[in-house]
């Protein structure tokens, strides 16, 4: 299968996007790299496999769990402007990991996990600050694949709740996905996400 156009794939399990990518494109027609930190000499060598002349399509794919912003900026021109027969799939956890330049241009699809999120089990709506406290109290050593699954959670609930989140609000869950992924204390994410909840239905 070609691919029209380059893309961004998110997905939080990464392992998942590179067994979709195989099942769905031929394998002789990808180019994989996949450091596990995206820097700029990872950048120089996809872009001197882009001008490596193919007589029929390429797919460069990267997946990476952060891209370097400096690398980011390198690869903006050749993904504009990609050489003939090439074609670019970003994989990371987030789309928020990606610059703005980049989002805007390139289409963005988002790959569901095979992991099952965690769910606060909450009244979203009838939530105070009680019941916000309690759940600090017990998640206060959460690790970081627990706060990543239960942040997802909060905002499956909030949907299935009808508390309807802005586009801020949700972007704002990116940034704590992201910062989760980077070890932030995983008790002052949850209470973020929380006093976001609690603040959009008390408007």
């Amino acid at each position: 299968m070609r691919i029209d156009e380059s893309y961004i794939l998110t997905c939080r399990d990464l392992e998942r996007i590179k067994s979709y990518i195989t099942d769905n494109y031929p394998l002789k027609n990808i180019k994989f790299f996949m450091p596990e930190d995206f820097l700029i000499e990872n950048a120089k060598e996809v872009i001197r496999e882009a001008y490596i002349t193919e007589s029929e399509q390429k797919i460069i794919v990267m997946i990476s769990k952060s891209f370097n912003i400096f690398a980011q900026n390198s690869l903006l021109k050749i993904l504009e402007e990609p050489p003939r027969n090439i074609s670019f799939i970003l994989c990371a956890p987030s789309r928020m990991i990606f610059l703005p330049t980049i989002r805007s241009r390139l289409a963005i699809k988002t790959l569901k996990s095979d992991t099952q999120t965690q769910k606060s089990g909450f009244d979203l709506k009838k939530m105070g600050m009680h019941e916000i406290y309690s759940l600090i109290t017990q998640k206060k050593f959460i690790e970081k694949e627990e706060i990543k699954l239960l942040l997802q959670g909060i905002v499956e609930e909030a949907c299935e709740q009808d508390i309807k989140l802005s586009a801020d609000e949700l972007g704002l869950f990116e940034k704590m996905l992201h910062l989760a992924e980077l070890n932030s204390k995983g008790s002052n994410l949850l209470l973020c996400a929380l006093l976001t909840i609690y603040n959009r239905k008390n408007r």
